[in-house]
């Protein structure tokens, strides 16, 4: 397949196509960068062309999270892909999706409905469909209203914390209780007193744990290291226009396509722009009317807890509870491989949910009770109800039915309002339920209800003028209910803090210095020290002394000092690591791995950089110095770089290194078409510490796994002064010239116009198409 036979897959963009489904017509209005502008006279028909759009351009996208989500993948990527689907049918997210489609009233249900016309609308009258299509010799199944549920629900489990709490047990089983809290300060030694010693399912559930994790890195390919984000929203006491200002950027893997699909839909009942998640209607995360906007964190509140079962020995259908012994549920999965005869799986269901690891053959086994998946839910309804608010109260009453995931919400609205909501379901249980696995017979650990909406954090027109969040703590220990203990470091937070408490009147333009923004904090704490070192160096390290004299610690991918830097803390931190843990469980931090490791990793950083700044040696060997170890860390460092990059200090730029590498979901299993697949690699500034995210596993030589896929920055004086940029485009198809043209504006910190009135978009407009009904 070469570049001039892609062409012929690219949709029709312009004229008229008759579809059935709609009352009446509907425009669709392409802007320069192929961004769609859907006008409809009706709010169904807005919904069917927001459908029709996206499978335009993203077919493939929802295709494979379809999939996916389903635990089909196997069925193109062959027996490879067996684990992936066998975890995620253990997970139940298909039957979830149903229930919950269900269990919607009939106006989301129609609203759901009018999007999947608006899919099976493009498929049934498309001249050819995208290329993976062909290389994969499939042909579309209808797409069913409930798919979109599925895409959101494979989207955000992994973004829940029971990962952390599996790892959590594993460090105390192997290194002691009393070492692992030293390891968490947060956190008390008792924390960690799981079991008894010698309790009959400890040894169990060491191995579940490690089975569970390995199961669970397949669910993340890309290694993503970091799923946060930053928002920040300034009331009009701040602005030269006197109304607010709301900015931010969602950070995730990259995604190809880009995980977000800007697009703008009007009708007479709502006028809405943002982005979507292909396969799903409205804006759940960013996005704004003609009265308010708003847009998301992720809050690292806890709603996923792992449950240990005990099953009956003479009965293994029978499990433990607190009120004696009780039948588990049972289902039979078949699973279609390519290439593979089908095979089966069984799986069980306790009253806490699926087991997702272990079986009742074996004693024991672990269970996830998740508030997305335990009970049937309406969160949908809230997609529709967000795009009529008019005002700051009303977008807040509109996520009364919000569920998963937990986010803080930004709100800003025409009248000068600002606000925050932290929207969502935490359930209400003891603290320890966040930190471990816990005995699914004791009642003790049992969910008794969920934190009344009106009792979650959330402020409305702060003296302050402005509200700020990196997924750092939302609330203070003086909060009566369990939130969470995995929160953000608060790096990010205070950089970007640093810049609104030091400017008194904002305007729109200053918000790039906040998306841009690349000072590390750690790195400060590491150029003092070493900058404060009083020894005698060799030539090599006098030449990197000088030149951490004159850096201002900015992660700024043309400087050498950075790549210093980020190798210098790397091989501190694997040291001091190494000796805590000892080399079976280093090893198996280092990797790329799952998200409770990586979190983990994050966290003994930070602590290594507190305990630096500190001169606090607990974490080293007795007759170690900071000193000592810094001198020598450098000297290796150096030698790396020599080694790995050429003698001269001149080729160790940060953004040779640190690259972000967009890998499309098809290239790993057509290798020859990997170059036409694949955008081109960036070289991208900032890493995990800074605003300006970067986040990488060191075991991957610096390769970015997590960045911004999304930056925003929303006028409310004036809506056509907003802004926006992706790391790719708005299209997933490979030859369309929407590809990634938004890279090169997205790496300088540029953004694309965010055009709203409709006289604007019909004048700028590249392409007119009219979907007759």
């Amino acid at each position: 397949m070469d570049r001039l036979k892609l062409n012929s897959y690219l949709p029709q963009l312009d004229g008229e196509i008759s579809v059935p489904g709609l009352a009446s017509d509907v425009d669709i209005f392409r802007d320069q960068y192929g961004i769609p502008h859907v006008h409809a006279e009706s709010r169904l028909d807005a919904y069917f062309g927001q459908g029709f759009v996206t499978a335009q351009d993203r077919l493939w996208q929802m295709e494979y999270d379809r999939l996916r989500g389903s635990g089909r993948w196997a069925e193109i990527a062959g027996i490879s892909a067996l684990d992936q689907d066998k975890t995620v049918r253990k997970f139940g997210l298909r039957r979830s999706a149903e229930r919950d489609y269900h269990e919607l009233n009939k106006p989301t249900q129609a609203i759901f409905q009018a999007y999947a016309h608006g899919v099976n609308a493009f498929i049934n009258t498309a001249d050819a469909l995208p290329p993976e299509y062909d290389l994969c010799d499939l042909r579309p199944e209808k797409w069913e209203p409930w798919h979109g549920l599925i895409i959101y629900k494979i989207r955000h489990i992994l973004m829940g914390l029971f990962e952390s709490k599996l790892w959590r047990y594993t460090l105390s089983k192997e290194i002691g209780a009393e070492k692992t809290a030293a390891l968490f300060p947060q956190y008390k030694d008792s924390d960690f007193l799981i079991l008894p010693p010698g309790h009959r399912y400890s040894e169990k559930l060491s191995h579940l744990a490690e089975e569970l994790e390995n199961a669970l890195r397949v669910l993340n390919p890309n290694h993503e290291s970091d799923s946060g984000s930053n928002s920040w929203v300034l009331s009009g006491a701040l602005t030269e226009t006197g109304l607010p200002i709301l900015a931010g950027d969602s950070h995730r893997a990259l995604d190809t396509p880009n995980v977000y699909y800007q697009n703008h839909m009007r009708c007479p009942e709502f006028d809405v722009i943002g982005l979507s998640f292909p396969g799903i209607p409205a804006f759940p995360h960013f996005g704004h009317n003609e009265s308010v906007a708003w847009s998301v964190t992720h809050t690292f509140a806890d709603y996923q807890d792992i449950y240990v079962e005990e099953f009956n020995p003479d009965n293994d259908s029978m499990y433990r509870s607190q009120n004696g012994w009780e039948t588990a549920s049972e289902s039979q999965e078949v699973f279609a491989i390519k290439d593979h005869a089908p095979e089966t799986m069984k799986i069980w269901t306790t009253q806490h949910g699926p087991i997702i690891c272990g079986s009742p053959q074996d004693g024991y086994a672990l269970a996830l009770k998740y508030t997305a998946t335990h009970g049937p839910t309406t969160w949908a309804e809230s997609l529709h109800e967000m795009l009529l608010s008019q005002n700051l109260h009303h977008l807040k009453s509109s996520m009364k039915k919000w569920e998963d995931p937990c986010n803080n919400l930004l709100m800003a609205d025409t009248k000068g309002n600002i606000g925050y909501l932290c929207r969502g379901h935490i359930p209400i249980r003891p603290r320890q339920n966040g930190l471990l696995p816990v005995p699914g017979w004791d009642p003790q650990y049992e969910w008794t209800g969920r934190i009344p909406f009106d009792d979650l954090p959330s402020e409305t027109n702060p003296s302050s003028g402005f509200i700020s969040t990196a997924n750092n703590k939302p609330v203070g220990d003086a909060y009566p209910y369990f939130i969470s203990v995995d929160f953000a470091l608060g790096y990010r937070i205070e950089r970007i803090n640093h810049h609104l408490l030091n400017n008194s009147s904002f305007k729109v333009t200053d918000m790039k210095k906040i998306h841009a923004e690349k000072v590390s904090i750690p790195a400060s704490v590491f150029r003092e020290k070493l900058c404060g070192l009083d020894l005698d160096y060799d030539d090599n390290l006098t030449e990197a002394m000088e030149m951490f004299q004159e850096w201002d610690c900015t992660m700024e991918k043309t400087l050498i000092c950075p790549t210093i830097y980020s190798v210098l803390r790397d091989n501190v931190v694997a040291e001091l690591l190494t000796e805590q843990l000892g080399e079976k469980l280093y090893k198996l931090v280092w990797e790329p791995a799952d998200r409770g490791r990586v979190t983990f990793l994050n966290r003994f950083k930070a602590l290594v950089t507190d305990h630096l700044r500190e001169d606090n040696t607990t974490l080293l060997k007795k007759g170690d110095t900071w000193s000592g170890i810094l001198i020598r860390n450098l000297s290796k460092t150096l030698d790396i770089l020599s080694e790995t990059l050429g003698a001269s200090p001149t080729n160790w730029t940060w953004g040779r290194i640190h690259k972000a590498e967009a890998i499309h979901t098809l290239s790993g299993l057509f290798p020859e078409l990997a170059s036409m697949l694949n955008p081109p690699q960036m070289s991208v500034s900032g890493d995990g510490d800074t605003p300006l995210a970067g986040s990488y596993a060191p075991a991957n030589a610096a390769r970015v796994t997590s960045l911004s896929v999304a930056r925003y920055v929303y006028d409310l004086s004036n809506w056509d002064n907003s802004s926006w940029a992706i790391p790719l485009g708005a299209s997933g198809n490979p030859a369309s010239p929407h590809y990634y043209d938004q890279s090169s504006v997205w790496q300088s910190i540029e953004m694309v116009p965010m055009y709203y009135d409709w006289k604007g978009i019909i004048a700028n407009s590249e392409h007119h198409q009219t979907l007759r009904h």
